[in-house]
């Protein structure tokens, strides 16, 4: 029961990092907008310097690049308040779990010290139960061993485990709500996607379109190329957030089934 119950508490903590992996990735995201509004910025000076009608193509691809940043930084606000909240659930629940450990582990410790009847030996018999479900704590209560004491000291049992059920109970809810917070953070990605994707074609446009452009081409294509090299880096940085996303998901699915995970 211990080993088992302790690797929820821990499986609980794992979920604590990772849910802080995830926020700090989701800051990071402030940075790449604020690149992408100066590379932006950037285009537009240099597509106005261009003389003649020649700029006005690239003029126009270079100021709807420049509604990226816009568009981005909501969606990324968005998502580091979701993060922020995740990682808020997810410390209460270490904090929970830490004393539904503690409590249900000092009663076991005193139901074994007890022996005061032949029921109080027969504790084996509760070897199989993991204390990670509301049946298990259940069990524990009926069991025959659980009454076999004194009044005073049954009192404290029941006080004990009504704190026991209470803060199970509360785990659960915080469980299920970080479930949630992961699926509209994943959500939110989806968002940020369709602006990368969207700022890699204005990329490869400007690019396009600088051909031809003299003295400017160089400037223009060096500009893609550093548009581009920003949208690579919002992939990688979505790309491993999702993958967060997914390790927690599957985390909570098993810790709210009562189930631990071992990897």
């Amino acid at each position: 029961m211990h080993d088992v119950l302790s690797l929820f508490k821990r499986n609980i903590n794992q979920l604590f990092g990772i849910t802080v992996d995830i926020l700090n990735v989701g800051r990071s995201l402030q940075q790449l907008s604020l690149s992408m509004q100066i590379l932006a910025n950037n285009g537009v000076v240099q597509a106005a310097k261009i003389p003649g009608g020649k700029g006005r193509p690239m003029l126009a691809l270079v100021e709807i690049l420049n509604n990226t940043p816009k568009e981005i930084r909501p969606e990324v606000e968005a998502l580091e308040h979701l993060c922020a909240g995740l990682a808020k659930v997810t410390a209460s629940s270490s904090n929970i779990v830490w004393r539904y450990h503690q409590l249900i582990a000092s009663l076991l410790s005193a139901m074994a010290h007890a022996e005061q009847s032949p029921a109080s030996k027969h504790l084996e018999t509760l070897s199989h139960l993991r204390f990670t479900t509301a049946a298990d704590v259940t069990q524990l209560m009926h069991h025959p061993a659980f009454s076999d004491a004194g009044t005073l000291e049954r009192d404290n049992r029941a006080y004990i485990i009504t704190l026991c059920q209470t803060n199970l109970a509360e785990l659960h809810e915080r469980l299920k709500e970080a479930l949630r917070c992961l699926g509209e953070t994943q959500q939110a990605l989806v968002g940020l996607k369709t602006i990368g994707l969207t700022a890699r074609y204005m990329a490869f446009c400007i690019a396009s379109e600088a051909a031809g452009l003299a003295e400017a081409e160089a400037n223009f294509k060096n500009l893609a190329t550093e548009i581009t090299h920003v949208v690579d880096d919002l992939d990688a940085k979505t790309r491993a957030m999702k993958e967060a996303i997914e390790h927690g998901q599957e985390l909570l699915e098993l810790l709210l089934k009562g189930h631990t995970y071992a990897k």
